[in-house]
């Protein structure tokens, strides 16, 4: 029988290669790489311990000993990734946004849902309806989600072994994804691959070192193998520094990549109910009101146009966000005569509506308690989107100091 053909090896490879993690798995060039290797270094061990002869199942047994149990050896290829929370650092960045894309597939269908409800339901029901389903869903999908990544983390996954996936995510909502990262976490899956070989192989020179080497070859074996391993965690030091200062900046940005999707998304979506106005069959609306609305609709719509082209600017490109932020906020100053059109007419706003018929009308004296109120609120609204205004240039102004820095 061939020295390969051992039983006690095919099983001891087979157990192996089941332990071995998921990712591991998905890479079967690479695995089988590894299982040869393994293999390769188990008959020499054997070859070793029969002084010449031909290995029998006892020393194969103890070679294997000597390599140590399979989960021992599985687990040297599980040590990719640092911890975050339960989820590695790596991946986490993945793990929202996928968040981000399902509560955005769930937010999406729960309005298109809602818009063919008007016709059918109360607007109060409607509402509920819509923040139920979308509460219910994001917390589900949230519960889902996180227990996968927790999965992949313990298992040893990187961004890489998920093939386009990232990459295809990344383009919808663009964190800090780019191919120079998935570079680094290639060259990081080859040092894991390296240092788990490296050790494996220290296992087996410590046990060929009791049989064979005198203490002097000893200490010398080892003094290689530590600087090895020093000039292996050199190098992952310097990479994790590498990432550190990309975190750092990235807590730095001004541009929330939040703030760009639901306003992209909400933009265009309630921009458009305000201008199509499912809601005007119901007549609960004069048509001066509605008239306004179409505008604004109009100008909610052009304004989630313009945070979608920020989104495809990407927040990393601080040269394009600059440019786009300086237009947003000239654009914005369009709000304020739409606010104090409204002012100006205080009749045509249905306060009926929005009181459940307590208040018929809003009348238009400044010395009537309904009206102040009424005034107050436009001009807190005013005095909050001049705000937002003034909140754009800082975040200009930070961005350009981001640029000086890096």
């Amino acid at each position: 029988m061939s020295i390969l053909d051992n039983k006690i090896l095919k099983d001891y490879i087979d157990q192996v290669k089941k332990k071995m993690p998921e990712w591991l798995k998905w890479k079967e060039e690479q695995l089988k790489l590894i299982l040869d290797d393994l293999k390769k270094q188990v008959i020499y061990e054997a070859n070793q311990i029969a002084a010449g002869g031909e290995p029998t199942n006892k020393d194969f047994q103890e070679a294997i000993d000597h390599m140590g149990s399979p989960e021992s050896i599985a687990k040297l290829y599980k040590r990719r990734g640092k911890p975050k929370y339960f989820i590695t650092e790596e991946l986490f960045e993945f793990y929202l946004r996928t968040l981000f894309f399902f509560w955005g597939i769930i937010i999406l269908i729960n309005i298109v849902v809602a818009v063919f409800q008007v016709f059918v339901s109360p607007w109060w029901e409607i509402i509920g309806s819509v923040f139920s389903g979308i509460w219910v869903g994001c917390l589900i999908s949230a519960v889902v989600i996180t227990i996968i990544f927790v999965y992949f983390s313990y298992e040893g996954f990187l961004p890489e072994d998920f093939g386009v996936f990232p990459k295809r995510l990344a383009l919808i909502f663009p964190f800090n994804l780019t191919e120079e990262e998935m570079e680094e976490s290639r060259e990081y899956t080859k040092q894991t691959l390296e240092e788990a070989k490296i050790l494996r192989d220290e296992k087996l020179a410590e046990a060929k070192s009791r049989r064979e080497l005198d203490a002097e070859k000893l200490e010398e074996a080892k003094y290689l193998r530590k600087e090895k391993m020093a000039q292996a965690k050199t190098l992952r030091k310097a990479k994790l520094a590498q990432a550190k200062a990309k975190r750092a900046l990235k807590k730095k940005e001004p541009v929330n990549l939040g703030e760009l999707i639901f306003g992209a998304v909400g933009g265009l979506i309630f921009g458009l109910i305000l201008i199509l106005q499912p809601f005007s069959v119901l007549g609960l609306f004069n048509t001066e009101f509605l008239e306004w609305l179409t505008i604004f609709g109009l100008l909610v719509f052009i304004n989630g146009l313009i945070c979608l082209i920020r989104l495809a600017v990407g927040v990393s490109n601080h040269t394009g966000q600059q440019i786009l932020i300086v237009i947003t906020t000239i654009y914005n100053i369009s709000y304020i005569p739409m606010l104090l059109f409204l002012l100006q007419h205080p009749e045509i706003f249905p306060i009926d509506v929005f009181s459940g018929g307590i208040i018929t009308a809003i009348p238009n004296d400044i010395s009537d308690i309904k009206y102040i109120i009424y005034f107050w609120v436009i001009i807190l609204i005013v005095i909050g989107t001049i705000g937002g205004m003034m909140g754009n240039y800082y975040k200009v102004y930070k961005l350009s100091k981001i640029k000086k820095e890096y």
